[in-house]
């Protein structure tokens, strides 16, 4: 677990919603004052507050420079005053589908990171899929609990009713690729899981792979079904098949992968390449495929989704799609605050760029190939 996750799961989250990052966070400040912030940075003091209020006015390099400024002095805006009279509680809510999951403590960080820049405390709750109502999500505001909310997660904490339009909730962004078509009408910050999945596969078709499996999770899943559409899409554009026992679900979980392995290793003519929508499940089916005999890559190609902590330390290391973490919960602030600035709902959905990266778990087919010993 990371440490910024660490330190969040000690938090205790309950209806009070306490911050993460402490209820006295204007009192830890330094004297810098924002005077100070535009002459480090070389910018007017106008800019400098811009930055804070419209970030979206502000030049990249500009911000760069204030952005290094703040950070080196330390500075951090007193908005409580302000937030009091406007009738804000200058706190963010972010729900947390799997606190534990290392994807989400590097998202959390960008997350952290912009709202602590613009004066706002982040609270952090657990949930299960469903478990808040509309009621609920529209009683966190009026009960001043949280000025806006960011959803992590594959599920929705919550289920929209026809007489709950968007505009009645409270500002809501949605947080990387999601599982749950509640929330596709929600903006979202994710990368293009089919365009990824889609060169990943193209990747093995070029080093000679023909017969090549999907791993995916649950059906109906709108993550998972974008990214085996990405798959299929690469298959059908070189002409390859997809056969009905080359698909298998691993549930998103290594040990659900395993089983799913076995059922891959069975198929009548069995693949010489894996691509799981995940690095959980990757890893599962590396570890069965050694338990069975085979070995990777020599005898089939395993690649994953998400390039967390772990793809790198695997043996071998794991070749898969790595997504800007820190990047997708800082981008997934601004449109909050954006949303939250202009009282209306954001739409669509903002795909940031995804990188294949390559390592030693994907290779050329050989020739001959090992029959399995199941």
């Amino acid at each position: 677990m990371s440490t910024a996750l660490q330190r969040m799961s000690r938090c205790k989250f309950d209806k009070s919603l306490p911050s993460a990052m402490g209820e006295n966070m204007s009192l830890t400040r330094s004297n810098a004052s924002i005077k100070d912030v535009a002459k480090s940075a070389d910018v007017s003091v106008g800019t400098v507050s811009r930055y804070f209020n419209e970030p979206e006015r502000v030049k990249d390099e500009t911000r760069l420079r204030i952005q290094a400024a703040i950070e080196a002095l330390g500075y951090l805006p007193n908005n409580l005053a302000r937030n009091f009279r406007l009738g804000k509680t200058g706190t963010i809510l972010v729900l947390v589908w799997t606190i534990g999951d290392p994807f989400y403590g590097d998202v959390l960080s960008g997350i952290s990171r912009v709202a602590v820049e613009k004066g706002y405390r982040i609270s952090i709750r657990e949930f299960a899929p469903g478990s808040l109502s509309n009621t609920d999500l529209n009683d966190i505001v009026t009960s001043r609990q949280a000025d806006g909310i960011v959803v992590l997660g594959g599920a929705a904490p919550f289920r929209r009713s026809d007489d709950h339009s968007v505009e009645a909730h409270p500002a809501i962004v949605v947080c990387g690729e999601t599982a749950d078509t509640e929330l596709l009408p929600y903006p979202r910050v994710q990368v293009n899981g089919h365009q990824a999945c889609n060169e990943i596969t193209q990747y093995l078709i070029g080093l000679g792979h023909e017969r090549i499996g999907f791993m995916r999770g649950e059906q109906g899943s709108a993550m998972v079904q974008d990214r085996e559409t990405g798959y299929r899409s690469a298959m059908e554009h070189a002409g390859l098949p997809v056969e009905d026992d080359w698909m298998a679900s691993g549930n998103l979980t290594a040990e659900g992968a395993r089983r799913a392995t076995r059922q891959l290793i069975n198929a009548q003519s069995r693949p010489t390449a894996i691509v799981c929508a995940n690095d959980e499940m990757a890893f599962g089916a590396m570890a069965e495929l050694r338990i069975l005999g085979f070995s990777v890559p020599e005898d089939i190609s395993v690649v994953g989704f998400d390039n967390t902590r772990y793809a790198a330390l695997m043996n071998p290391p794991l070749t898969t799609i790595a997504q800007p973490t820190a990047d997708i919960g800082e981008r997934s602030m601004y449109r909050l605050l954006r949303a939250m600035k202009n009282r209306a709902s954001e739409s669509g959905v903002e795909y940031v760029p995804h990188q294949l990266i390559l390592r030693e778990s994907a290779r050329a087919p050989t020739k001959k190939h090992r029959a399995p010993s199941v």
